[in-house]
């Protein structure tokens, strides 16, 4: 492979014929005739081919062709990223579908009420039980009494989760109980 000389061009520029740019790029002398046509490989005078535009102009050729197209890898990235997030959405509205996975502003809405229910009644406890508080002598039966309407707020709450949030096994939640039952 000897380069072509023209008396027109710079010494750093190598220009070859037709038949060695068809070997170089493995193709048909007749596919790189087609590819000089499509202006995929840019053609110097008197049948001369510059060797950097030659394989550079078959490179973008092929990556277009490969990446359907888009021949800019910026481009690409773009394209492959949006395929990724249109998947990642693809998959966020299936689990939300089978209610793995809750929207931020219901669990916003839930934690709202679950928290004005728990300030209401708590807020309440000294009114339900200051009367029947006046009346009583014994320590134990205040306690006692109390320690009911606690529960009872506390029991009210856990309905409200239960609604909220699946049932979870927490064996902690046992132990306290076990412990608060003695």
């Amino acid at each position: 492979m000897r380069p072509c000389r023209s008396k027109y061009m710079a010494d750093e520029q190598q220009t070859y014929t037709l038949e060695t740019i068809a070997k170089l790029l493995m193709l048909s002398e007749r596919r790189c005739q087609q590819l000089v046509t499509d202006g995929v490989i840019p053609k110097h005078p008197r049948g001369e081919y510059d060797l950097v535009q030659c394989v550079q102009g078959y490179v973008k050729f092929l990556r277009e062709r490969a990446f359907g197209g888009v021949a800019n890898t910026d481009q690409h990235t773009e394209k492959t990223r949006l395929v990724s997030a249109q998947a990642n959405i693809a998959e966020m509205t299936d689990a939300e579908m089978r209610r793995d996975l809750v929207r931020a502003n219901e669990i916003r809405s839930a934690l709202y009420s679950a928290a004005r229910t728990i300030r209401n009644s708590v807020q309440t406890i000294s009114d339900r039980v200051s009367l029947p508080i006046a009346g009583m002598t014994d320590q134990h039966d205040i306690h006692e009494l109390i320690d009911n309407e606690v529960m009872q707020v506390l029991g009210s709450l856990d309905e409200d989760w239960q609604k909220i949030l699946p049932k979870i096994n927490d064996e902690r939640d046992t132990d306290t109980d076990k412990d608060t039952q003695h």
